[in-house]
């Protein structure tokens, strides 16, 4: 049943009257990626590898803007008719969905959106992976993360029929950024949850439900910052443990930047494939109904 309310940030809330909102976090189903980091995980937890072969096996088997594996389109299936009893639950709440641009988050958000028929779905660039799209080139003994290749806001539209957002309908949605350092993804987070605090509540009223289809890292980073968790000294900006994420894998602790023991929000935080987290807010304070729900995938 996952990880119940355990934490809560009772900051003063920022507006008087504030009516109580509800955040639905939703990371994304299984893809591609997913899969290699599994085996490369496995190799590396049987010390078949050691970390810097893990990093380079992949770096060099990532795929830069992944769909979901066949996993991937079962777990959004349960997530489909999950969607649908959040909705019949909440008959009178308004609903609206925000996801991420990236391939298996767009999958994963349009299977919500078919459990919430009316439930607008908009693109928000602030709610990609921690590293963004890119891309691993073998330069001599080491890789060099480049641009990847993202898709144009209006592409996606036309194709899951999702609203562009603040997204430029031309160019690549992301500006051809390309790799991105941890501490602008900790930057996003923390604009992310200014967003969800302040402006969300005046779109969907009382009792409204807003729905985020995003990333484990990037999640993680976002939960910190809306329960007021401390990211400062080591650690807040790099992902110490083994999960090959996104923005590869321990590169902190390969460098010798990150000790070992070091507190770190992604593990404390860790939503699993297509698994849930319910964070209520009223006024700016948050409380943690719920944390890595999956009772949708075990039936």
């Amino acid at each position: 049943l996952g990880r119940h309310a355990f934490l809560e940030n009772k900051a003063e809330p920022r507006h008087r009257e504030t009516a109580t909102m509800k955040i639905l976090l939703v990371r994304h189903a299984q893809s591609q990626n997913n899969i290699v980091q599994a085996k490369v995980h496995t190799q590396l937890a049987n010390k078949e590898i050691g970390q810097k072969q893990a990093q380079d096996m992949w770096l060099a088997n990532r795929m830069d803007d992944p769909g979901l594996s066949p996993d991937g389109l079962m777990q959004i299936q349960a997530l489909q008719m999950y969607a649908a009893k959040v909705a019949k639950k909440n008959p009178d709440s308004k609903i609206v969905i925000y996801t991420s641009p990236m391939t298996r988050a767009c999958q994963t958000a349009q299977a919500v959106a078919k459990g919430i028929p009316n439930a607008p779905v908009t693109l928000s660039g602030d709610l990609c992976e921690v590293g963004g799209i890119y891309k691993a080139v073998k330069v001599g003994e080491n890789f060099e993360k480049q641009r990847g290749n993202a898709p144009t806001a209006s592409q996606l539209c036309s194709q899951y029929g999702f609203q562009p957002g603040n997204l430029s309908p031309n160019g690549p949605w992301d500006g051809g950024r390309g790799f991105e350092v941890s501490t602008h993804a900790v930057e996003r987070a923390e604009k992310a949850s200014v967003w969800l605090r302040n402006q969300c509540p005046n779109e969907v009223g009382p009792n409204g439900i807003v729905i985020v289809v995003s990333h484990a890292d990037f999640i993680a980073l976002l939960i910190a910052k809306l329960m007021g968790v401390s990211m400062s000294g080591k650690g807040m900006d790099m992902n110490p443990d083994m999960d090959m994420s996104s923005h590869g894998i321990s590169e902190g602790t390969l460098d010798d930047e990150i000790e070992q023991h070091c507190s770190s929000v992604y593990k404390r935080f860790r939503v699993s494939l297509a698994c849930t987290t319910m964070i209520e807010t009223n006024g700016g304070a948050c409380k943690v109904l719920w944390m890595n729900k999956k009772k949708h995938l075990t039936g």
